[in-house]
């Protein structure tokens, strides 16, 4: 993880907006939250400026986001964020970033879950509304925006044919299994981010750990039913 040499303050992002978008300048700007990739700054009290702050691969996300967003959130059941403007590398900064819409709410890792069936239906809408066919010109991604073919296809195929010899009595159970596994990998991950924060690394989020490692738990005790 490389992170950029230029400290990002308060300061900053008002020289920036008065080089490259004077009229967003004179508005309030204070720290919203450092992600792993990203710094937001909050903009007033309906915009943010994001400004990549770790590995280059931000930088291409960013663009990718100011032009494919805007036509994605009209499909979705959720407000998500909506980029207004680019911001071009300059001497100020040397990346790209972008001002978009804030929307308000409590971030979910510091927000108790108290109505957890609620959740996660209104979660499976949002995927579902999300996970349409690309638009023809959408950009691919590496392990995220791919086709799902990519990742399904060989597991499907093996096992169609090892269903078909008598090897694997319910292949129901066994993609089952599967989606377990990318689960584990997902609470790992985000106990890894957790341990980061408790440790003080850029980007780190101590309020990460404890439910990826509740996640974690229930995985492993539905896994021995």
């Amino acid at each position: 993880m490389t992170y950029t040499e230029v400290e990002i303050t308060a300061e900053l992002v008002r020289d920036l907006l008065r080089e490259q978008h004077p009229d967003l300048a004179d508005r309030p700007v204070r720290l919203g939250a450092r992600g792993w990739d990203n710094q937001l700054w909050r903009l007033g009290d309906d915009l943010a400026v994001r400004l990549p702050w770790a590995t280059q691969d931000a930088d291409e996300l960013l663009r990718k986001e100011h032009t494919w967003l805007p036509a994605l959130a009209s499909r979705l059941p959720l407000p998500v964020p909506v980029p207004q403007r680019l911001g071009e590398p300059s001497a100020l900064f040397p990346r790209s970033w972008i001002v978009t819409t804030w929307v308000p709410g409590e971030p979910a890792d510091r927000a108790p879950v108290t109505r957890a069936a609620e959740a996660a239906d209104a979660l499976a809408a949002f995927l579902t509304a999300l996970h349409q066919p690309a638009p023809d010109g959408a950009p691919a991604g590496r392990d995220r925006g791919g086709s799902l073919a990519d990742y399904s296809e060989g597991f499907v195929k093996g096992l169609a044919s090892a269903t078909e010899m008598g090897l694997i009595p319910d292949p129901d159970a066994a993609t089952l299994r599967r989606a377990r596994g990318w689960a584990v990998r997902r609470a790992l991950g985000g106990i890894h981010i957790g341990e980061a924060g408790v440790r003080g690394r850029p980007g780190g989020k101590a309020t990460w750990g404890p439910p990826a490692q509740a996640a974690l738990r229930r995985l492993t005790a539905t896994a021995h039913r």
